[in-house]
């Protein structure tokens, strides 16, 4: 009779840690019913945008590219930021929130070996997320603005021109998914993270940049505050027509170029992501 083999534990590299970590934020998530039923909410409403696009019909049944795109990027010009922002603000918020609010940290981060590698991982997951849902969303709202418009016989926008507006929007949308879950990290709450993250944009950065236009030598220092560079990433100005765009400028309510605005979009993210990071290793370091 032969005793069973007794398996050694082996050691891993920090790649393949990293990847077991991404997997294990990944099988989390999909593993939830509330993300699976928000995904279908945001398909059937995506799916629905053909109809509204027929709602901005000029008296030539023509629709502009500008137009096109707003829509399949959720409005960003009238609500200040996508209103697909609200359904990832759930899933962006959750995985930081479940480690830190709930308690399951440290089951985190011995399942992933270590805590910079359970943030990393996080932030792979989340940008994904971000950035994959608005993908398919704005796939599915290009398609169905293409069919409604070809069933009510009104010419098709340049979809070229919709590319990079929606391109913006997706890498957008996966920044959001980082400021969601670096903002749950900071502040180590769910509740507040969230209420900063809608009223900030709708109101709080209005009134802080016009507060700031008092400030002598800090006139026009509002259009580089993070969700008014936003509002210039995701809206071209220029692409409207001339009746439209002092209209919509004042409704982005920042002069950066779409370029510039991306870039300063993305610093402010990559600047939040790391002080999250900070406050998910420090504060955890003490917890624990």
């Amino acid at each position: 009779m032969t005793s069973a083999a007794i398996k050694v534990p082996t050691a891993i590299g920090p790649t393949e840690a990293f990847r077991r970590a991404c997997l294990y934020e990944w099988r989390h998530l999909t593993a939830l019913r509330s993300t699976w039923i928000l995904l279908g909410v945001v398909t059937v409403l995506s799916v629905l945008t053909g109809i509204t696009v027929l709602l901005d019909l000029d008296k030539q049944h023509t629709v502009s590219s500008a137009t096109v795109a707003d829509v399949i990027a959720w409005t960003p010009l009238s609500l200040q930021i996508p209103a697909l922002c609200f359904f990832v603000l759930v899933l962006g918020t959750g995985p930081v929130t479940t480690d830190l609010v709930s308690g399951a940290a440290r089951t985190t981060w011995l399942t992933v070996n270590g805590r910079g590698t359970a943030y990393g991982a996080k932030c792979v997951v989340g940008l994904t997320v971000g950035a994959g849902v608005a993908a398919a969303s704005a796939l599915l709202g290009a398609i169905s603005c293409s069919v409604a418009l070809a069933m009510a016989d009104a010419s098709q926008p340049a979809w070229n021109e919709v590319l990079w507006p929606a391109a913006r929007f997706v890498a957008w949308m996966g920044c959001w998914g980082l400021l969601c879950l670096a903002m749950v990290a900071l502040l180590r709450s769910r509740i507040v993270p969230v209420l900063i993250l809608v009223l900030w944009p709708l109101l709080g950065e209005r009134i802080a940049g016009a507060l700031l236009g008092y400030v002598p030598g800090l006139d026009g220092v509002g259009g580089w505050l993070p969700f008014a560079a936003g509002r210039a990433m995701l809206t071209d100005v220029s692409a409207y027509s001339d009746e439209e765009r002092s209209f919509a400028q004042a409704l982005v309510g920042s002069h950066l170029s779409t370029s510039a605005a991306t870039a300063v979009f993305f610093l402010y993210t990559a600047a939040f992501t790391a002080a999250g990071w900070w406050a998910y290793c420090q504060r955890d370091a003490k917890a624990g």
